[in-house]
């Protein structure tokens, strides 16, 4: 057991007294890869559009639309029909069971309800959880979870994306600044920033 035990001691002593290699004593291919290394993991600014992620038409054409425009608001036809009772095949029912039961029936018909649906066109919506970048040259790179945070307080900072997360206002594309750097198709990112067209 002591000899087990000498042996290691002297082979902890010797992996211990070994130079370790500096980038002074590095050789120069592996001075270079480091160098790559660095520059690969250096943030960069990169410009391009916001979209949703989890769209499932990336096609050239379909990423260049303009969102959806909200639909008309319906009007309201029921309004007289309340305030009197309505009729349907013989029952009456008064105004206040009518606003009884339409507000048991109708609990999701709410101002943002366009907003959490999704778009065609890739725009971002208020149900987005997932970003991605259009590139100018036509690639789309996914953002890191990281980067889904900022692009989610970038659009929650945005008066366009305010305003379309309260169902005032379309999905929209926005234009953005992404700091970060690439590592496949996603950009492990460090910063988002909307800026004007």
């Amino acid at each position: 057991m002591n000899t087990r035990l000498q042996i290691l001691a002297i082979a902890a002593a010797a992996s211990l007294a070994a130079p370790a290699q500096t980038p002074a004593t590095a050789k120069p291919d592996q001075e270079h890869a480091h160098s790559a290394a660095l520059s690969a993991e250096t943030p960069a600014p990169l410009r391009g559009i916001l979209i949703d992620a989890s769209c499932r038409d990336f096609s050239r054409y379909n990423l260049r639309l303009a969102p959806q425009a909200l639909p008309a608001p319906a009007p309201d036809t029921n309004a007289k029909a309340a305030a009197s009772g309505a009729t349907a095949s013989g029952i009456t029912v008064d105004a206040r069971t009518l606003d009884a039961e339409r507000a048991d029936a109708m609990p999701h018909q709410v101002a943002d309800l366009v907003s959490r649906q999704s778009d065609p066109t890739c725009a971002i919506k208020g149900g987005t959880h997932a970003y991605a970048l259009l590139l100018a040259d036509g690639r789309v790179a996914d953002l890191d979870e990281g980067g889904n945070t900022f692009a989610d307080a970038a659009v929650k900072a945005d008066p366009q994306g305010r305003a379309m997360l309260a169902g005032q206002a379309p999905g929209f594309k926005p234009s953005v600044i992404v700091t970060g750097h690439v590592q496949g198709s996603k950009i492990v990112t460090t910063a988002v920033k909307i800026v004007p067209r």
